[in-house]
């Protein structure tokens, strides 16, 4: 009886703690995003190449001229979280910094639940399968060629912390993967909307 008391006691400590933690992780993210917009918007993308360093990747919206540079946060051990440079018309017109898979013990599940559901499966059988609506944006990598499909999770409340769901596909548009995106801030109030 104690030792089950102890475990819900300390469950609901460490549920405060994570929850703590999780405001602190936005408010820092919000003071980062906020000290760099000024540099950054309205400038060109040269800019955040000198500001962040090499780009991992470019994200180009498939159906516009839109498109999002990925680049490493410094001192990110776990390497889970970017900066995302929005560029339209040669010009930056927001930053966001996201994080990937951002809680984990709810995020890994859902996905592979997910993803045994659609993989191997196109684009739009993925869309008719997820039952989410169509995705918000559908991007290729300039590094890999490969597109991404990305939905907007935030009307699902029981999914918790994930902003958007996003689905990979390989070189015959096959979906392969899925994970979880949360924005810690952003310049924009749909950051991942065209």
């Amino acid at each position: 009886m104690l030792l089950a008391a102890i475990g819900a006691f300390s469950s609901g400590c460490i549920t405060a703690v994570g929850t703590g933690v999780n405001l602190v992780g936005k408010a820092v993210d919000a003071a980062d995003v906020k000290k760099r917009e000024k540099e950054l918007l309205g400038a060109k993308l040269s800019a955040a190449d000198e500001m962040f360093g090499k780009c991992l990747d470019t994200l180009r919206d498939i159906d516009s001229d839109r498109s999002w540079v990925i680049y490493p946060v410094e001192l990110d051990v776990m390497g889970k979280d970017r900066y995302v440079v929005e560029v339209a018309a040669e010009r930056i017109v927001a930053l966001s910094r996201t994080e990937k898979n951002s809680d984990p013990k709810r995020d890994f599940p859902r996905a592979l639940i997910i993803k045994r559901k659609i993989k191997g499966k196109s684009p739009k059988e993925c869309a008719a399968e997820l039952d989410m609506g169509e995705p918000v944006l559908a991007v290729r990598s300039d590094a890999a060629g490969l597109l991404s499909q990305i939905y907007d999770a935030r009307h699902f409340k029981e999914w918790g912390s994930p902003d958007y769901c996003i689905l990979r596909f390989d070189e015959q548009d096959l979906c392969t993967d899925v994970e979880f995106l949360g924005i810690g801030a952003s310049t924009k109030k749909e950051p991942l909307h065209t």
